[in-house]
């Protein structure tokens, strides 16, 4: 058997300064500080809500429903109508109901709604005196007209300072037998503010 052969001294001397080479770095990764917190790469962080912090949340209120105004009841409309106490040929009936209904279409277009309504036997007095009571009627012998025919009054609006006077006449009724029922025709006299004095009846 040959001999075991030594290692030149050169290369023993190469493996020891390695050897020691790789345990230094050993010890220099052992020995490095951790980074520190600041030095790591930032992480998203999550808000906690309000509700979750103590704060109280934001509430959208709700609208209350809006409830509309109620619809005001209009006054109750006054119908006064006095009739001719001795009823003629012309007359059937009681001469009210359509007499009124004439002076409200004739006074239907000033667009006002009626208050009261007053009707009269016989036609206005002399002049004629549309606002009886506040001056002198004027002196005549009047026109004759057959009782029952004529009416006369006034019609007062809400909301409305002016008054109108009408004047009613019964127009008898043509044809053939048996001949319709006599018709009121009305007419307003005037409407205007009346007189200082005056007073509805």
């Amino acid at each position: 058997m040959k001999p075991l052969e030594r290692a030149a001294p050169g290369a023993a001397r190469l493996l020891t300064l390695g050897a020691v080479a790789a345990l230094i770095v050993a010890l220099a990764a052992c020995a490095s500080p951790a980074p520190s917190p600041s030095a790591q790469t930032p992480t998203a962080t999550s808000t906690p809500a309000a509700s979750a912090a103590g704060m109280p949340a934001t509430v959208t209120p709700t609208p209350a429903p809006v409830t509309p105004p109620p619809t005001a009841t209009p006054p109750a409309e006054t119908d006064v109508c006095v009739p001719e106490p001795m009823k003629t040929v012309y007359i059937g009936g009681d001469p009210c109901p359509p007499a009124i209904a004439a002076v409200r279409a004739i006074v239907a277009p000033l667009g006002l709604p009626v208050a009261r309504t007053v009707l009269q036997p016989r036609p206005f007095g002399c002049g004629p005196d549309l606002w009886p009571g506040v001056t002198s009627p004027d002196v005549c012998f009047g026109v004759l007209v057959i009782s029952g025919t004529t009416m006369h009054g006034w019609v007062s609006f809400t909301g409305a300072a002016k008054v109108a006077a009408v004047s009613l006449r019964l127009q008898p009724a043509t044809g053939p037998s048996p001949a319709p029922s006599p018709m009121w025709v009305a007419t307003i006299a005037a409407f205007q503010v009346p007189p200082a004095g005056w007073v509805m009846p």
